[in-house]
């Protein structure tokens, strides 16, 4: 009986887990012209990743690293509430020159914890003087669906030839779930909980409630602090998903 529950427990997450967090990468590409501003042709920029209501997730790429000056990228700002968070961004200096740029999204926050699927916005924003500049806004729909055609919510005359595109990751089970390849061990476990595979992107903790309690790109778990009994994890992989039980001692 104890078997039957656990499977149909371990299912019913599996769907859940697997049905709207759709890995993939978004790739952004735009240009900037300058519009004339008192630092032409100098300019801070930030792009970020938002949700459709405006909760920030990411920024992608922040070239502003003098304090005093990024306080006029005044939406980056409010975005960030005034932390300017570059977890994982690519940074840089005020840029010379205005031209092309490309950065990419991995699906993921700042905490690293892969967003479920749904409506988002990619934000560029660029400034050449100490005060707010121009901003172009696109929505995206993150989905299992490639797609590279996307509504601007937001225009800006100085930031054009924006391309996006969506390439999702199957997250298709099949020769997924190989017990040879991906494994935990030891269990049953007192401490650390090792997860053994090579293209682990994610390892996620669950009670037997279906409450998420850790996410973490590590291979290791540490089980010290967690009561004795059974636990859900699952292994976000390049090819999908693998969901395994462990047992705390």
């Amino acid at each position: 009986m104890k078997k039957i529950f656990l499977s149909t427990l371990i299912f019913l997450l599996f769907c859940n887990l697997t049905s709207g967090q759709t890995n993939g990468q978004l790739k952004v590409n735009f240009t900037t012209l300058t519009y004339s501003g008192v630092y032409k042709p100098k300019h801070i920029l930030a792009v970020w990743v938002s949700k459709a209501d405006g909760t920030f997730v990411k920024t992608l790429m922040a070239f502003t690293n003098e304090t005093k000056y990024r306080q006029y990228l005044t939406k980056w700002k409010t975005a960030t509430s005034s932390t300017y968070n570059m977890v994982d961004a690519v940074t840089g200096a005020t840029l010379n020159t205005h031209g092309s740029l490309a950065c990419n999204w991995d699906c993921t926050d700042v905490s690293k914890a892969v967003q479920n699927d749904g409506e988002y916005r990619v934000n560029i924003e660029f400034t050449e003087s100490n005060a707010a500049g121009k901003i172009a806004t696109i929505s995206f729909n993150k989905s299992s669906t490639p797609a590279s055609t996307f509504t601007n919510i937001t225009t800006s005359t100085n930031i054009t030839q924006i391309n996006v595109v969506w390439s999702p990751v199957n997250t298709a089970v099949d020769n997924v779930d190989d017990d040879t390849y991906y494994k935990i061990y030891p269990n049953p476990v007192n401490s650390l909980l090792f997860v053994s595979g090579n293209d682990i992107r994610q390892v996620s903790l669950y009670d037997m409630q279906g409450k998420n309690i850790l996410n973490t790109t590590e291979n290791q778990l540490d089980f010290s602090h967690y009561k004795p009994g059974t636990y859900l994890i699952k292994i976000r992989t390049d090819k999908g998903i693998v969901m395994r039980t462990a047992l705390k001692k």
